[in-house]
């Protein structure tokens, strides 16, 4: 994220996700731990944008990957790491992407809810937090802190 998003906190998710996401907040993590928490295998944790990652997201199983606008087709070692991070052939289920800001560890799903039932093993060195919004209108926060265990 740009130094502008640093600035703001976490106020861009909102606009960057105007209809569906799940945002899980974690005190005392890196994004990297934060990812593992929630159960990425190494080989699934890839760097991503945004829009690399809604492209995979929203495409079909039978969309040849030339047609994917930010990979370069014949990049194979970008190829390979996507096809073994469960990327590529076929289009994952979900993707979240990681960050940090100010001291917290985020993650960001868009569409899906999946972070929640995780959230009392985030909290094991400080604060967690789940904010999910749907595209109906719904929204509910979960939370958990170290001091409740």
């Amino acid at each position: 994220m740009g130094r502008g998003h640093e600035q703001n906190g976490l106020r861009w998710v909102a606009d960057v996700y105007p209809l569906s996401f799940t945002l899980t907040l974690s005190e005392g993590l890196s994004p990297h731990e934060l990812l593992r928490s929630l159960g990425a295998e190494e080989q699934h944790v890839v760097p991503l944008t945004r829009s690399a990652a809604l492209e995979l997201l929203i495409r079909d199983a039978e969309d040849h990957i030339s047609d994917l606008d930010f990979l370069d087709w014949e990049d194979e070692t970008a190829i390979a790491r996507l096809t073994g991070g469960g990327f590529l052939p076929a289009p994952p289920d979900t993707i979240v992407r990681a960050g940090a800001v100010a001291g917290w560890a985020y993650a960001l799903q868009e569409f899906h809810c999946r972070t929640g039932a995780h959230l009392a093993a985030l909290s094991r060195r400080g604060r967690a937090w789940a904010i999910h919004r749907n595209a109906k209108g719904f929204s509910r926060i979960d939370y958990a802190s170290k001091a409740s265990w």
